[in-house]
């Protein structure tokens, strides 16, 4: 059989049981499982994170705190307590791992990791929160909930604006909303979104707008888009998973989307290998392969262009979470070198008891002082080892090299002229 994945790749998966472990890794190319973190008991639905390359986190399914695991190691980190104000039902974390985002009901609660310190606490929704999103370069993340509304947050405004008031919010669904996932585009990527409505909303985040939606005949409960996001996946109650190439996008914003039946040579055909709710949607970098979980423990590995299950994952009980990942250094690692510092996070925020805080600044190979010297980025700043100078000299060539060229296009221009006006006067 083929290779299914990149050597960078692997699996993570979680189910509702947490019988044997509580997460586990999975090798996507043999099937195997290559580590598994435990001694932390089931986790919630759509909380099981990757923070930055260092750590694997998981909201606890009856305890309102959340694990931590070394990649390196099936033990929790023991002098971390990840306590929450309550039970998390959604968690989503920056790309880099600076900033954590929980779900408890309907409030969302904003962490700094390093630090611990709660930032905000954002009460828009009306009923409990399902599922949370973080745009590819951290700078926007998206909520939905049991209320049907997806609202759409700047990290920056959340951290620094005391009225925390998101960005956009879109009221679309009638029922709730199952899953949420942005574009690989950062901000400028689309946000899609699923519900119980039968309806997929994709949405553009920087404008606010609503691009599309594609009414389907099953309520949906899950998403995923691939990395050029040209091809949209859609989890249904039934068991079924359905493919929509968004380049050839229809004309109103409005489709009914039509499933090919037995006979019919036109619709989209499903990926049939489930029996019940699909609860979770993963593509590979590459685009060649979908991973997919439901709620009787299987994990489906499919490729894509046949629509072939390759392999399944089972798992005791319904699936949690299921995602490919990036295959980090510190999963096979002896000793962790982590790139970011965990610390126990604050139930109540600093601003809200009226104490004043202080912000430490975490640096790697650098100095701290460097770090805080205004000097250090301006253009005539000098640092120890001359590296403004260096700056100052090539800017001062380039501009020299810029005039050169500019008076050597003006000398051309003008032979060009005077040999047009010379040859003029002869005839």
């Amino acid at each position: 059989m083929s290779r299914i994945a990149d050597t960078r790749e692997v699996i993570l998966t979680s189910d509702s049981v947490g019988e044997h472990w509580s997460a586990a890794l999975w090798d996507p190319q043999t099937g195997s499982i290559l580590s598994t973190y435990k001694q932390a008991g089931a986790l919630t639905h759509r909380t099981l994170q990757l923070l930055s390359d260092s750590y694997l986190i998981g909201a606890d399914l009856t305890k309102p705190r959340i694990h931590i695991w070394p990649l390196n190691n099936p033990t929790p980190v023991s002098t971390l307590r990840l306590t929450t104000p309550g039970k998390v039902t959604a968690l989503a974390c920056t790309p880099s791992g600076a900033y954590m985002v929980a779900a408890i009901a309907e409030k969302l609660f904003l962490w700094q990791v390093c630090n611990g310190r709660l930032l905000a606490n954002l009460s828009q929704h009306y009923q409990t929160v399902n599922c949370l999103s973080f745009s590819t370069d951290g700078s926007i993340f998206a909520s939905g909930g049991e209320d049907g509304l997806v609202f759409v947050w700047s990290l920056y405004r959340v951290i620094n604006d005391e009225r925390s008031v998101p960005l956009h919010g879109f009221s679309h669904h009638s029922l709730p909303v199952k899953d949420l996932q942005f574009g690989h585009l950062g901000a400028r990527g689309r946000l899609c979104s699923v519900s119980l409505d039968r309806t997929c909303n994709i949405y553009d985040p920087s404008g606010g707008l609503l691009l599309l939606t594609l009414v389907f005949d099953v309520p949906l409960t899950s998403v995923c888009m691939n990395a050029r996001e040209s091809d949209l996946f859609v989890g249904c109650t039934d068991g079924n998973i359905y493919r929509f190439n968004l380049h050839e996008p229809p004309r109103g914003i409005e489709h009914h989307v039509q499933v090919r039946k037995d006979g019919e040579s036109e619709g989209l055909i499903a990926f049939q290998g489930h029996k019940s709710t699909i609860v979770s949607l993963s593509i590979s970098i590459d685009g060649r392969y979908l991973l997919s979980g439901s709620n009787t423990g299987e994990v489906h590995i499919w490729d894509i262009a046949s629509r072939q299950v390759l392999r399944t994952l089972d798992h005791k009980g319904p699936i949690t979470a299921a995602f490919f990942a990036k295959y980090h250094g510190n999963f096979r690692a002896t000793d962790l070198e982590p790139r970011l510092r965990v610390s126990n996070l604050q139930r109540t925020s600093d601003d809200f008891d009226g104490k004043q805080t202080a912000i430490e600044v975490i640096s790697r190979d650098r100095n701290a002082a460097d770090i805080l010297n205004y000097e250090s980025y301006v253009e005539n700043g000098i640092d120890s080892d001359g590296a403004a100078d260096s700056h100052t000299r090539k800017l001062l060539e380039m501009l020299g090299e810029i005039e050169r060229l500019k008076k050597i296009n003006s000398d051309i221009y003008q032979y060009s002229v005077k040999q047009v006006l010379e040859k003029d006067d002869k005839t």
